[in-house]
């Protein structure tokens, strides 16, 4: 189910995150789950189709973001404009389950964002959250992995911002599970992703999605290579793409370091 789910994204990174968030929640029906930093409503999708029945609700700083995730998942599915850095619209002890992926890193003030979201937990709910890692291979973004061992110096914006893009710090695997640590969350699985890509990753990526937006990709529908297509049928060239992206993201299940990665995955309870 989750594998099929997933056989439209592109981006190995994205893919392998999804896959571990969807089953580190072992999802049943009495569910009620809250995705902090929804953005498209990818994962609200993703786990509406899991499970019919649950009470799912994403939240979003970003006004813009939940507009496009309302044309991405079913109108069941509820969705609030709620800020980190104040107070999220729900009472304490909302939700049994929360999905965070690649939130903490935009935040202010990650400490306080935390403790918001278990807040909004209940006791011996779960957290499955995934950040940025620190230790990232050196082919998924060349430019930021040279210059931070050159002086500590990143591209945060642009084109080739990378894993830097937006961001307002990275994490090791020790930095994130202590940070939850000091918020009173209990760490019971923590693991770095993605360790063997593609060579510029991340470039190949951002410019494929850049195309598909300004429609620049001759032959080829944007629909059919969306994630949120269920759609198997692409054009040889990118059926050749998806499945090299593939074989090298296997690699990962083989041998994946436990300190380097793409992604850093924790699921905590409170």
């Amino acid at each position: 189910m989750i594998s099929a789910l997933l056989s439209n994204t592109g981006d190995m990174a994205l893919k392998r995150r999804a896959s571990h968030i969807l089953s580190g929640l072992e999802i049943s029906k009495n569910d009620n789950i809250l995705d902090i930093g929804c953005g498209d409503g990818y994962y609200l999708h993703l786990i509406s189709n899991i499970s019919h029945g649950l009470k799912l609700t994403g939240t979003d700083f970003d006004m813009s973001g939940l507009v496009r995730a309302r044309k991405n998942i079913s109108p069941k599915i509820s969705l609030v404009q709620g800020d980190l850095m104040g107070k999220l619209p729900f009472k304490p002890g909302s939700f049994n389950k929360a999905v965070m992926s690649e939130v903490a890193e935009h935040l202010p003030n990650d400490v306080k964002g935390l403790q918001e979201v278990r807040r909004v937990l209940k006791k011996g709910g779960t957290l499955h959250l995934t950040v940025p890692c620190r230790n990232y291979p050196l082919f998924w973004d060349p430019l930021n992995w040279v210059l931070q061992r050159a002086g500590n110096r990143q591209v945060r914006s642009g084109f080739f911002a990378g894993i830097w893009n937006q961001h307002e710090r990275l994490y090791t695997k020790k930095q994130i599970v202590n940070t939850l640590e000091k918020v009173g969350f209990k760490i019971e699985e923590a693991k770095c992703l993605t360790f063997w890509c593609l060579p510029f990753n991340h470039y190949i990526v951002n410019l494929v999605a850049r195309m598909l937006a300004a429609n620049t990709l001759s032959g080829v529908n944007a629909q059919a290579l969306s994630k949120y297509s269920k759609s198997t049928k692409k054009p040889i060239l990118i059926s050749m793409a998806f499945k090299i992206a593939n074989l090298i993201d296997s690699l990962n299940d083989i041998w994946q370091p436990s300190n380097i990665g793409v992604s850093v995955y924790v699921r905590a309870r409170k």
